[in-house]
């Protein structure tokens, strides 16, 4: 099946309306990832059956999103899965995106200007170093990352850069996405755990700050 096929056939089944601003940049950003893996590894491939279940993840997680949530910060953002597919579904969100590789930071730059994003932005630089920034002082109402294991040095930098309300979304496999998982253990509350739909061993769990 052609990948705008298959795309509207996904947003269709979520509800999405064909003819919605939700559905236009769907499409769009589609095409860029399309485009632009011809240049840079983007996805492991741009046939459908290829990038189905990381579009289907990504409308998965934005059914959980607490709706009062706005800053949001996504870690190792690659391709844009699922930061960019929340951005678009939930307009309202203030995106900040970490990515340190810089081909593919430059990828989602070109998706914010192309989709106008407004609110979004990239930061091309390893999170420590995002952290570190003395003018740099953002407390997030939801932390997102995927792909990547966390410091514990950096795990407890979010930590301080959060409320109690702040959430803490894990996306991983059968192993914790952190070096140390006891840094998780002891300074975070595990607060929901689901598995991922269609993706045998990959979770999404949520935490917030422990006491």
């Amino acid at each position: 099946m052609p990948s705008p096929e298959g795309l509207r056939g996904l947003l269709r089944e979520f509800g999405i309306p064909d003819d919605s601003e939700s559905s236009r940049k769907m499409a769009a950003y589609l095409a860029l990832i399309e485009k632009w893996n011809a240049r840079i590894n983007l996805t492991a491939g741009t046939e459908w059956k290829a990038i189905e279940t990381l579009f289907r993840e990504a409308f998965w997680i934005s059914t959980l999103y607490p709706p009062e949530a706005s800053g949001h910060l996504d870690i190792g953002s690659g391709a844009g899965f699922p930061a960019i597919i929340l951005r678009i579904l939930i307009p309202h969100i203030r995106l900040e995106m970490v990515e340190s590789r810089g081909k593919k930071s430059a990828f989602l730059e070109t998706v914010i200007h192309n989709l106008d994003l407004e609110g979004a932005s990239v930061h091309s630089k390893r999170l420590d170093e995002v952290l570190r920034q003395s003018e740099f002082s953002r407390i997030w109402d939801c932390i997102t990352w995927k792909g990547v294991k966390l410091s514990s040095s950096d795990l407890l930098r979010l930590r301080e850069r959060s409320h109690p309300g702040t959430q803490f979304w894990m996306l991983h496999g059968r192993e914790a996405a952190a070096e140390d998982p006891a840094v998780i253990e002891s300074h975070f509350k595990l607060v929901r755990k689901e598995q991922f739909p269609q993706k045998k061993g990959w979770f999404l769990s949520i935490y917030t700050p422990g006491m």
